[in-house]
């Protein structure tokens, strides 16, 4: 017993020792993340402004900013800093006028023209979007001509990425007089 009260800060000692770089880690972890190399950090600090910064739409403005400019600093690949800026935009929403800022101020920077190909990952998804729409439409109208189609012809038009084929094949579809006619116009595409 008199040996438990001679090392009663025993404990103490040993926790603090043991989880002290987390206690740093706690205590400063805004500063810790907004310098971490990891993207989890940026999202983390994109949480923890919008937080902060819900009643002063200016400051918030100020932190998208900063954050949007940053991924350009850390080194993170194409998808990472499209992603991240689509996360960063998502959560960070700002009223339609300070939004017309941001656009202004990126443009400003110079920053628009480092992110031109989040409008070319967007055309593509756009491309992506009309060609599952050719897809839908081909497979429908065969639907309502023959009021069935077969499985192997539905997985033959959908393997399909060319637009101009697809309208072909709309086409094709409106014309012919039977499935049968369909599935060899598709054998020759």
């Amino acid at each position: 017993m008199t040996e438990k009260n001679t090392n009663y800060d025993s404990p103490w000692k040993e926790i603090i020792e043991d989880y002290f770089p987390q206690f740093l880690e706690f205590f400063f972890y805004e500063a810790y993340v907004e310098i971490a190399e990891n993207p989890f950090g940026l999202v983390v600090m994109a949480h923890l402004k919008t937080k902060a910064t819900s009643q002063n739409p200016e400051s918030r403005l100020q932190w998208k900013l900063r954050l949007v400019r940053s991924l350009f600093t850390r080194g993170y690949s194409r998808e990472q800093i499209i992603g991240l800026f689509r996360f960063i935009d998502w959560i960070m929403f700002l009223p339609q006028e300070l939004a017309n800022s941001f656009q202004v101020e990126l443009r400003n920077d110079g920053e628009v023209n480092r992110m031109r190909y989040v409008t070319s990952i967007e055309r593509l998804a756009k491309e992506e979007g009309v060609i599952e729409n050719a897809r839908e439409s081909v497979v429908e109208n065969l639907l309502t001509r023959f009021e069935e189609v077969p499985t192997q012809v539905v997985e033959a038009i959908n393997k399909i990425d060319d637009v101009t084929v697809l309208k072909s094949l709309l086409r094709r579809a409106i014309l012919v007089s039977s499935i049968a006619e369909f599935e060899q116009d598709l054998g020759s595409c």
